[in-house]
């Protein structure tokens, strides 16, 4: 499961990503309006309703095209997330949870909600 780190290691790691995001020869992961991706904002309403499911053990994220520019060569990204359960299927490749509930979109993406 995930650890808290401490300020400094995370800036750390933030500051890379977004230094090799904004390179020439990085990624260029944009958001919809061609701003280099830093993040997204999370609000408290959608999470809380979909961690008010009693299975729930969790949120998954997805990374995922943005609508407004499929079939672009741009990575312009959004992110979705849903409700994650505990699989209790039997098998050698199960996942270890399952998206579950309503998917929520439209994420807000940093910059400009940061």
């Amino acid at each position: 499961m995930a650890t808290i780190i401490d300020p400094a290691s995370a800036q750390s790691l933030i500051q890379e990503y977004q230094q090799q995001n904004a390179a020439p020869e990085g990624p260029a992961n944009k958001t919809h309006e061609g701003h280099h991706l830093k993040g997204f904002f999370l609000d408290r309403a959608s999470l809380e309703h979909l961690l008010s499911n009693p299975n729930a053990a969790g949120v998954s994220l997805y990374l995922a095209k943005h609508p407004d520019h499929v079939g672009s060569p741009e990575n312009r990204l959004t992110l979705l997330y849903s409700g994650a359960e505990a699989n209790t299927a039997e098998g050698g490749d199960a996942p270890t949870y399952i998206t579950t509930g309503p998917m929520y979109g439209d994420t807000p993406p940093c910059p400009t909600y940061c």
